[in-house]
């Protein structure tokens, strides 16, 4: 599975990135919200986990351009900001869930995933 991570965070993009690729899946790293919607339109990750308070916007930024984008990307965010109504506006606008990451090793974040 190919997996995009925007994550501004280099030791947790790290962290990740070792093990999904360990487990055998092809990870794209990127800590800007524009480089991350330019490498999503054009390599069409199976699964972007997309992090809300990232320069650029985030991940609100990038559901907003991809609305109506029609690509099969699993749009997933990924972050520690516990606000329902944020929650709420990423479901609203194509999220296809909403993840805090404290609840989440890589692991199990993997595992639902589907990898």
């Amino acid at each position: 599975m190919k997996i995009l991570i925007l994550e501004d965070d280099e030791m947790i993009a790290d962290i990740y990135k070792k093990h999904f690729e360990q487990a055998g899946n092809e990870v794209i790293l990127v800590n800007e919200t524009q480089k991350a919607l330019e490498r999503i339109m054009k390599e069409k990750p199976e699964v972007a986990l997309l992090d809300l308070l990232i320069s650029g916007g985030g991940g609100i930024e990038i559901l907003k351009k991809l609305k109506d984008w029609g690509g099969k990307t699993k749009l997933i965010i990924f972050s520690n900001e516990q606000d329902p109504e944020k929650e709420k506006e990423t479901k609203n606008l194509g999220a296809a869930d909403f993840l805090i990451k404290a609840d989440y090793t890589p692991e199990k974040l993997l595992k639902k995933l589907g990898g």
